[in-house]
C-alpha cells in the first residue's frame, strides 16, 4: 500500500536538503590562488588562518599547501607557509649590526619599560636588541622569573642573583642568536606569565607588525597567548616599515612604548585602538 504521509515527508526533505550543487565554494584553483595572494602580502600565513579565511578545514589547506610546496610555489614552515623571498630578506638581518643603530631611544624605552616590573614578576622576554636592553636595565635587587629564547638576553640575566631563567632550547641561529623550533614553541604553550615584552621589525598601518624571522612568528605568538599583559617594545624607526613575516595585529597588545619620534598617525592610531601608549623623553 502506498503510503501517502511517508512520501510527502521525504519529498519535503529532498526540497529541503542542500545539495552540493547548492553550496558556493571555492575550487581548488582559486583556493590555490588565494593562498598565494595572502602569503604573498604577509610573506607568512598560519594553517589556522588560512582556514578561517578561506572558510574551508585546515585539512584542505595542508592538503593545498602541500601542493603548492611541491610546485616550487611556497615554503612550508613550522606551524605554517612562507613565501619564497623569505630567504634573502632574513639573511640580511644581524643582530649585532641591529644593536648599534638607534641605541639611546632603545635604552630610553627599556628603562621606561623596567619599571612596569614588580619582584616576583614572571616575565616573557622577546628576542631583539631593545628588549636586551631590558634585561640590562632591571633593578639590580627583586626575584623575578624569566622565560626567554634569546642567548643573549640569557647572557644578562645568568649575572643576576635571585633570578629564574627559562630555556626553551631549540636550534640557535647564527644572525639572531634566538633559539627556535617546534619543540621551543610548545614549550612556551606550556607556560603563563605576568607581562610579556615584544619587539618588532616593522609596523605598518596596513600590515600590522612584522619581524624578520618566519621562525620567530610562532614563538611570538605563543608567548602572546601566554602572557596576562603584553607589551610592545618599538623605537619609532619601526614605524611605516614592513618586514619579512606578519605575526600579529598591534591591537593584541595592551601597552607600547616608544621614543618621541613616533609619527603623530601612528600615535594617533595606536590610542584609538585603545591602547596605552608611553613616549619617551
Amino acid at each position: 500500500m502506498f503510503d501517502v504521509e511517508h512520501h510527502v515527508l521525504e519529498t519535503r526533505a529532498a526540497c529541503h536538503s542542500p545539495q552540493k550543487h547548492d553550496i558556493p565554494m571555492a575550487s581548488k584553483e582559486q583556493r590555490t590562488d588565494h593562498i598565494l595572494e595572502m602569503v604573498d602580502s604577509r610573506h607568512f600565513m598560519s594553517i589556522g588562518d588560512l582556514a578561517k579565511a578561506l572558510d574551508v578545514s585546515e585539512m584542505t589547506i595542508r592538503r593545498d599547501v602541500r601542493d603548492l610546496a611541491d610546485a616550487g610555489k611556497v615554503r612550508t614552515v613550522y606551524g605554517g607557509v612562507a613565501s619564497l623571498d623569505n630567504g634573502s630578506t632574513i639573511a640580511n638581518y644581524n643582530a649585532q649590526t641591529e644593536r648599534s643603530q638607534h641605541t639611546e631611544e632603545k635604552r630610553r624605552i627599556a628603562l621606561a619599560a623596567s619599571q612596569l616590573l614588580s619582584p616576583g614578576d614572571v616575565v616573557i622576554l622577546d628576542s631583539g636588541t631593545t628588549v636586551q636592553q631590558l634585561a640590562e636595565c632591571l633593578p639590580a635587587e627583586g626575584a623575578y622569573t624569566f622565560i626567554c629564547y634569546s642567548l643573549n638576553t640569557m647572557n644578562v640575566l645568568a649575572k643576576r642573583e635571585d633570578t629564574t631563567v627559562i630555556s626553551l632550547g631549540g636550534v640557535l641561529s647564527s644572525k639572531s642568536y634566538t633559539f627556535s623550533g617546534p619543540d621551543a614553541v610548545q614549550a612556551m604553550q606550556r607556560y603563563r606569565a605576568n607581562k610579556a615584552f615584544i619587539g618588532a621589525t616593522g609596523y605598518e598601518l596596513k600590515h600590522g607588525l612584522t619581524c624578520s624571522y618566519v621562525e620567530d612568528c610562532s614563538w611570538k605568538q605563543a608567548a602572546m597567548q601566554s602572557s596576562v599583559e603584553r607589551i610592545l617594545l618599538v623605537d619609532s624607526s619601526k614605524f611605516g616599515k614592513v618586514s619579512t613575516c606578519s605575526f600579529a595585529g598591534v591591537e593584541n597588545f595592551d601597552i607600547v612604548i616608544t621614543d618621541a619620534s613616533i609619527p603623530q598617525q601612528y600615535r594617533y592610531d595606536l590610542e584609538a585602538k585603545g591602547l596605552k601608549v608611553l613616549v619617551t623623553d
